[in-house]
């Protein structure tokens, strides 16, 4: 049930009346079966039989009234959702920047979970009253079942050993069916506090009839007067209808409440024998100040307390899972990094374009042409080598997360597409456009000479594009993903000897590959200034349904890359509009001004 919130409207219409068809199908079939003896008369075949088509149809209106108030609900808690984000503030007291976003994210998250429609419809009596139904289902199958094998009514049928083998796997099924739903409502009803049931609770809130008042005052304009009565005396009915199912369902909802509600008080009590009362510590303040972000409806959880508990513990465990992945090469490189200078010298505009369109620059491209020139230089210690590529397979997952978020132009999704392309091609294949990338393929080559080589081979893709198309204007937007890379690693080679030529400096290979290496820290540290920043933009994901995943994706970022915030933000950052140092363009453009 908790599924149907996580639909849009129109797909929660027809999944409901697919789910309606089905049902009514299965119980007119039975039915037919039933009448025509197909399944026997004999205790408790019949009996059982007609308790789990009773069940079967309470569980669809139970997923009818559930589908008609999710829509109101999702707007209640869309509404509530944006009045607790404008109280979103870190406290003033924390001054790291890491501190600052945990903070931040401990909000969000808590408003993800308890605003995400999955949850709230979980915390409704509907989805509570649909768990004993099931319950009782899983006891009327294994009653059932004993029957069956004691009557030895298996072993009478013609398919035999076939038989046993459909009964256990629909005995799996019907467990693995009932234990989730209970497990699940388990967890909930601990949120609810159960000193607050008493004679309100029993009372019907306005969401739940909301959707149907407002068919009800709404006149259909080409229905006559009578048409609009009849109709008006139908949803009467069913708001009738819906609040006696509603007031059934949190009568119902008292099983497992007091079931719970015991098992707890003995827990505790057992517990309190054998272990000393713990001290209360400084996290239950903090839970305390985020209990304002669970997002309430009415009726809904109201130990908010130990909410938020279990909400930050999932937190905590996301965080430590992303930290494990170590990333040491990545911060070394990233040490190398002093001043930015990379993100302006590895290109120039005194390198003349081959294409009649210019392309704006990326986070990830540039990176990928310098570490394809790094790794091809053949007398390098392997070591050196293989820590530049990794820190590069690591960094490069980050860039493309800073630019999906920051860079959503179309002039830039071409660009991340070659991007992924030519990435591709050198993981798995160590190529850069077809052409080898191993040390052996550069053996007897000189720096210059190797340069020189990229140079070449991008200069002749690019001349070929050229020649095929007659040197006719192309869209940016249609540019082949090869013609981009080639475009790329040409300009980057070009600007390198022009910066050795220029300043009648030797290429050699060792000072070749460190000030590639640094190129590349420097536009990794320049890109990774925005983590902060990409961040909270996905903490702010403004469509309920994705909302707590995006949230979630926002919590491994920040576990895989709190090391990283943590060394860049001691660093001196150029004095840039926030918005602009999400493109590397107007890093360049910054560090030209005077």
């Amino acid at each position: 049930m908790p599924s149907l919130a996580s639909m849009d409207n129109n797909s929660l219409l027809s999944n409901v009346t697919g789910l309606s068809i089905l049902v009514i199908t299965l119980i007119v079939n039975v039915s037919i079966q039933i009448k025509t003896h197909v399944i026997s008369s004999e205790y408790p075949f019949m009996t059982t039989t007609c308790i789990y088509m009773g069940m079967l149809l309470f569980l669809l209106i139970i997923s009818i009234a559930s589908a008609i108030t999710i829509p109101t609900s999702k707007k209640l808690i869309q509404f509530k959702y944006e009045a607790t984000l404008n109280d979103q503030h870190p406290q003033e007291n924390l001054i790291s920047t890491v501190e600052k976003l945990r903070q931040l994210l401990k909000g969000y998250w808590v408003m993800a979970q308890t605003g995400s429609p999955q949850f709230v419809m979980a915390t409704t009596p509907l989805s509570s009253a649909s768990v004993i139904i099931c319950a009782v289902s899983l006891a009327l199958h294994i009653s059932l079942l004993r029957h069956a094998w004691e009557s030895q009514q298996i072993n009478k049928s013609v398919y035999k050993k076939s038989t046993s083998a459909i009964l256990y796997m629909l005995t799996l099924g019907v467990v693995v069916g009932t234990v989730a739903p209970i497990w699940r409502c388990f967890t909930v009803l601990r949120c609810k506090w159960f000193g607050n049931y008493n004679r309100n609770h029993f009372s019907v809130e306005k969401f739940w009839t909301q959707r149907l008042c407002d068919w009800k005052e709404s006149d259909i304009s080409f229905f006559s007067d009578g048409e609009n009565n009849i109709k008006n005396n139908i949803l009467g009915f069913c708001i009738i209808l819906q609040k006696v199912i509603v007031v059934a369902c949190k009568i119902m909802e008292l099983i497992p409440v007091v079931v719970i509600f015991l098992f707890m008080r003995c827990f505790y009590y057992f517990k309190s024998l054998m272990l000393t009362p713990p001290t209360a510590s400084s996290s239950d303040d903090t839970n305390e100040d985020l209990s304002r972000y669970v997002l309430l409806l009415e009726g809904g959880v109201q130990n908010t307390k130990y909410t938020v508990k279990l909400i930050l513990g999932s937190m905590n465990r996301l965080i430590h899972y992303a930290e494990r992945d170590k990333r040491n090469n990545l911060l070394k490189i990233l040490k190398k990094s002093v001043a930015f200078h990379g993100v302006e010298t590895f290109d120039t505009d005194q390198i003349h374009s081959l294409l009649d369109v210019e392309l704006v620059n990326s986070w990830s491209l540039p990176i990928i042409s310098l570490a394809c020139i790094a790794i091809s230089i053949p007398n390098i210690h392997m070591g050196e080598v293989s820590n530049l590529l990794e820190s590069v397979v690591v960094g490069i997952v980050s860039t493309h997360i800073v630019e999906e978020s920051l860079n959503k132009a179309s002039e830039y999704v071409n660009i991340r597409r070659a991007t992924v392309m030519l990435w591709k091609e050198i993981a798995h294949k160590h190529k850069w456009l077809n052409h080898s990338l191993k040390r052996s393929a550069y053996e007897g080559k000189s720096a210059t000479e190797i340069i020189k080589l990229f140079a070449h081979r991008a200069e002749d893709i690019l001349n070929e594009f050229n020649t095929s198309t007659n040197r006719k204007r192309v869209e940016k937007e249609n540019l082949p993903l090869k013609v981009i890379a080639a475009n790329s690693m040409y300009r980057i080679a070009k600007t390198i000897m022009h910066t050795y030529e220029s300043n009648n400096l030797e290429i050699t290979e060792d000072e070749l590959f460190s000030r590639l290496s640094v190129m590349i820290a420097d536009i990794l540290a320049a890109c990774f200034t925005n983590i902060p920043r990409v961040i909270i933009m996905k903490c702010r994901e403004s469509a309920i349904e994705k909302r707590e995943n995006s949230v979630r994706d926002a919590i491994r970022f920040f576990g895989r890359t709190t090391e990283i915030i943590k060394i860049l933000e001691t660093r001196e950052l150029p004095n840039m509009d926030s918005e602009k140092m999400g493109f590397i363009d107007e890093w360049r453009l910054h560090f030209k001004q005077p």
